[in-house]
């Protein structure tokens, strides 16, 4: 059940940014994605493997560096 949880974040990201286009919203929460669980280690697959991309997307999306990209330190 991501989708509905991504459209609420393309809201509020199109709220706070009205002229930004649907590719930027999408570039700032892809590039802006947390790639780390919450004790700060790297998110695994199902082997306990350091996910990569393939398994996993882009990571957690992170709403408040989203909102601001370019401030984000990525």
């Amino acid at each position: 059940m991501a989708a509905p949880h991504i459209t609420g974040v393309v809201a509020l990201l199109k709220a706070a940014h009205p002229d930004w286009s649907p590719a930027a919203i999408k570039s700032a929460m892809l590039t802006t994605a947390d790639r780390l669980d919450n004790g700060g280690q790297p998110i695994l697959d199902e082997q306990h493997a350091e996910a990569t991309s393939f398994a996993m997307g882009a990571g957690h999306v992170n709403v408040s560096r989203a909102t601001d990209p370019a401030g984000a330190g990525v």
